[in-house]
């Protein structure tokens, strides 16, 4: 299994309406992208900040795959390309961490 998380920072210029049209791009990607075992989309919770909270992110992506190649597949379809596309202008930072 591959969990695939993505953390995005959205540009100063973002509305909430371009968030949430981010998120809403990304839950279309299940069932879409045949390799997508689920996704989880959401913003920071509203938990007790303790010392090791991090926070520094608008939105949060994370992907399930059953394997690497299933990953790689997804990197390349169309759909993640158009995802991608259609919301990078309003990305400032894009972080991705992928454990195995």
């Amino acid at each position: 299994m591959l969990l695939h998380t993505v953390f995005f920072n959205f540009t100063e210029t973002s509305s909430e309406a371009d968030i949430q049209s981010c998120a809403d791009d990304a839950r279309s990607l299940l069932g879409k992208i045949e390799t997508v075992k689920a996704l989880y989309i959401g913003s920071p919770a509203d938990t007790e900040v303790r010392p090791v909270s991090v926070r520094d992110f608008d939105l949060c992506l994370t992907v399930i795959f059953d394997s690497i190649a299933d990953h790689d597949v997804y990197q390349v379809h169309s759909l993640h390309y158009d995802f991608i596309a259609n919301n990078k202008d309003n990305w400032a930072r894009v972080r991705v961490h992928d454990a195995d």
